[in-house]
């Protein structure tokens, strides 16, 4: 789809960019699973929905160091798509490392919401 392409095309630019044969690709899927790792079962706070880490306190905790430029990266792709939560669209992004990069096909839905800001 269009959001995929336009994931793909700014990790692309990116590796052109870097000219090291690296990318955003991992960096996307920390993300991604930095997001889900904040879960917390014991009171449902944290987790992917929410896209929470774009404020305090998640955005400056110490695992968290350095996916503040995979959300910059990710920036653009949220403009041209504003109807897409920043949850789904830092959750997707993960995904389609993934794929991209050579493993599973791995079913995703929309449906999360963003929040206001940090508070749980």
């Amino acid at each position: 789809g269009k959001v995929r392409q336009a994931i793909l095309q700014v990790v692309e630019e990116d590796a052109e960019k870097r000219g090291d044969g690296t990318s955003l690709a991992g960096t996307f899927l920390r993300l991604a699973w930095h997001c889900c790792g904040t879960y917390k079962a014991a009171d449902g706070s944290g987790g992917s929905n929410g896209a929470r880490m774009r404020f305090h306190p998640e955005s400056d905790y110490g695992n968290n160091a350095g996916l503040d430029s995979a959300r910059a990266a990710l920036e653009p792709v949220k403009q041209k798509f504003p109807a897409l939560s920043y949850a789904d669209l830092y959750t997707y992004a993960g995904v389609v490392a993934v794929e991209e990069s050579g493993g599973p096909k791995i079913e995703f839905r929309t449906g999360r919401v963003d929040m206001e800001d940090g508070s749980t």
